[in-house]
């Protein structure tokens, strides 16, 4: 297994990318801050604007931020139990690196829970819901054309958590955002790589065109093929960056059917 690096020895161009990504007008003082500081340290990690290994300086992250250390604390306690970074007592708080066992337990989530909503998506479907899906395949062409990888993969994952509204069980997307973190940073840090933007673009339009149809077995075929792409994009970062992988592996859909 590659080795995460200790503190020591850390050049001052560590300190200062924290302070490039990080600044107090991206903190909402009105609401609690604990959540939005999850959310800002959890994004340059899925983005790949923190790698695996890196340094999480709490003094730097919260003096950029202009927090005290108590919701940053407790942020990275949460980001501790999805895995994305690891506190070594009398070290300190890394990204973690991409864990192939952990990446496939997220799978196994998309591959039963968001796939049973799916299904209901289509089984309740109606035409009031057809516009909101419409104006983010629209936008997530835009983005595709400009090749935009920020603006094409939060559009993706809005498309998907539309999906778990349009269920009837909104909260879901909450389960399902919590255990796909290693997940998707190989999808986000894939995408440039592999290249897939119109593919993926593709492939929501079939979903949706069964979800409108109220085809259920259909929909749930569309979505697993979709989503099977993951194989090829572990392959894919276990041989371009298998430094930044855990447990760098061939892994197969065997693995988790």
């Amino acid at each position: 297994m590659p080795a995460i690096p200790s503190p020591q020895g850390l050049d001052t161009m560590d300190t200062d990318l924290l302070v490039r990504l990080f600044s107090s007008d991206q903190i909402d003082t009105r609401l609690p801050k604990t959540g939005q500081v999850y959310e800002l340290l959890r994004d340059t990690i899925i983005s790949m604007k923190l790698l695996p290994g890196a340094p999480i300086v709490e003094k730097d992250i919260c003096e950029a931020l202009h927090i005290s250390r108590t919701p940053l604390r407790e942020a990275i306690i949460q980001l501790a139990a999805e895995s994305l970074v690891v506190v070594r007592p009398g070290e300190g708080t890394f990204v973690n690196l991409i864990v192939v066992n952990e990446v496939l337990d997220g799978q196994v989530t998309r591959d039963t829970l968001e796939k049973r909503l799916v299904r209901l998506t289509a089984r309740r479907f109606t035409p009031d819901s057809a516009g909101q899906f419409e104006i983010s395949l629209f936008q997530q062409k835009v983005a595709a054309d400009k090749r935009n990888m920020e603006e094409f993969f939060q559009l993706d994952n809005r498309f998907h958590k539309m999906i778990c509204e349009c269920s009837g069980f909104p909260n879901a997307w909450r389960t399902i955002h919590s255990a796909t973190g290693q997940l998707d940073r190989i999808r986000r840090y894939a995408l440039p790589k592999s290249d897939h933007f119109r593919e993926s673009l593709d492939e929501h339009k079939v979903i949706f065109q069964h979800i409108r149809d109220r085809d259920e077995d259909a929909a749930a075929d569309a979505f697993q093929a979709h989503i099977d792409r993951l194989f090829h994009e572990v392959d894919l970062i276990s041989q371009l960056d298998p430094d930044m992988v855990s447990q760098a592996t061939h892994v197969t859909i065997a693995d988790i059917r």
